[in-house]
């Protein structure tokens, strides 16, 4: 058979409609991110146990959350160059397997040190997992339908909240809290088998790194069983560049701006979506909400925010995604303001903590799209996982803002203000990046109702 022309495999994918083996690959990524929120959720449950067996006290445990929060950072902001470098199924199973491995020594903990040094490490898996299956997700997809579904695939972490919160709830009080950190890691450790046999390397690394016509051939072949490519001379990717990726490449070819803006969103949204999940419940305790109703209103939160998560991927897909980022992230930040405002009066904290659940979800699921889409693929790993390690910064920052403020006497619903003021920072960024200058993305998206 005569050789054709190169083909764009960025093209040809974009000229298709998306699949069964494409599904797959967004099931197995999005079930990456279930197991990712499940992790998170578990030290919060495990707490009092572990506090009660390691006579640790209550105030210490803002270091095990921070340590966490900083491995967190630290695995998205060095897994994914080295992601770009070795390839993104290569370190998404090796962070998958390091968080599970560090969740089942959690379970080992003997001393306060240990406890630090095993969350600490399952959190620099969790960092790595993240950048490396968006990355996937988002190249197996036509591109108007990137941010979409990588919004969708991040439904998985309120939804992990949601399955772990609920699973601790049973398995805590019957077998201890060692049993949530057993279940929490074999599960992702044996998922490491299922990801090992069923999801493809990604097809710009396998491009631009190996170059293997043949390894190339067979991918798409599995992924497109209806199309014949052995005819095909040689395959390209858009937007791979030959060059190395290292952190300085988010800031060329006109990318600076838009890269430090999307570090600002990143920083804020995160700050106030883990201060909610962390500190609401003592704030609303300071304010005569017991725990039972506390626990309600974030219920009320992880189920607003699976929902969010998922509108994210239809709306970005109709409208402008940074239109859609800002009216989100403002209407998320007066929502979470009313919480403050109305408290100790439950229907409008439980209303304030599902509407801010329902449009920080969407904020966030799609800011994460945003960095999927705004980046070319050589550094799309890079860039996500900068942008995300930022988060992840305002993610370990907020806690510690917040016993601060307490500890100068503020009062709880001036610190819902203040922290809605911070989000509003966040939407502000957004819009900013509508303006040109700031990267081409707005250009392949359509334009928004609202403007």
């Amino acid at each position: 058979m005569e050789k054709t022309q190169a083909l764009d495999i960025a093209d040809f994918i974009s000229a298709q409609a998306i699949g069964r083996r494409q599904w797959l690959v967004i099931a197995l990524c999005a079930a990456v991110a279930v197991l990712d929120g499940m992790d998170v959720q578990s030290i919060g449950l495990a707490a009092a146990g572990i506090g009660a067996d390691l006579h640790i006290a209550t105030s210490s445990f803002g270091a095990v959350f921070s340590a966490a929060l900083a491995g967190l950072a630290l695995g998205a902001l060095f897994l994914g160059p080295i992601a770009d470098r070795i390839g993104r199924k290569q370190v998404l199973l090796g962070s998958t397997f390091t968080f599970g491995l560090f969740t089942l020594a959690t379970a080992t903990s003997q001393t306060f040190s240990q406890l630090l040094a095993f969350r600490f490490l399952a959190g620099v898996g969790l960092g790595g997992a993240m950048p490396s299956f968006i990355a996937i997700a988002s190249e197996y997809v036509p591109a108007r339908h990137r941010a979409s579904i990588v919004s969708l695939v991040w439904v998985g972490f309120p939804l992990g909240g949601v399955v772990g919160g609920l699973l601790g709830g049973q398995i805590i009080p019957a077998f201890g809290w060692h049993s949530i950190f057993w279940v929490g890691g074999i599960l992702p450790i044996a998922f490491v088998f299922v990801l090992a046999a069923l999801m493809p390397e990604s097809l710009a690394w396998l491009v631009h790194n190996q170059g293997r016509s043949d390894k190339i051939a067979s991918t798409l072949t599995w992924m497109f069983p209806g199309h014949d490519f052995k005819g095909t001379r040689s395959y390209e990717y858009s937007g791979v560049e030959s060059h190395s990726k290292s952190v300085a490449e988010l800031f060329n070819n006109g990318r600076a701006g838009g890269t430090l803006l999307l570090w600002v969103a990143f920083f804020f949204v995160f700050m106030i979506l883990v201060v909610n999940s962390s500190w609401t419940p003592l704030l609303l305790k300071s304010l005569d909400i017991s725990v039972q109703q506390s626990s309600l209103a974030m219920a009320a939160y992880n189920f607003g925010s699976i929902v969010g998560s998922a509108a994210a991927g239809y709306l970005m897909a109709r409208y402008h995604i940074k239109s859609v980022l800002f009216i989100s992230i403002v209407a998320g930040a007066i929502a979470y303001a009313v919480v403050g405002w109305t408290a100790p009066a439950l229907a409008g904290i439980f209303a304030g903590e599902a509407l801010f659940g329902l449009l920080m979800g969407c904020g966030s699921a799609g800011l994460i799209g945003l960095g999927a889409v705004f980046y070319p693929s050589a550094v799309r790993s890079t860039g996500v996982g900068w942008a995300t390690a930022a988060g992840r910064i305002g993610s370990f920052c907020g806690p510690l803002l917040i016993g601060a403020l307490l500890s100068h006497g503020l009062s709880p619903s001036t610190i819902f203000t203040l922290l809605a003021l911070g989000a509003g920072i966040s939407a502000v960024a957004c819009l900013i990046l509508r303006f040109p200058g700031y990267g081409d993305e707005g250009q392949k998206q359509k334009p928004a109702l609202a403007g």
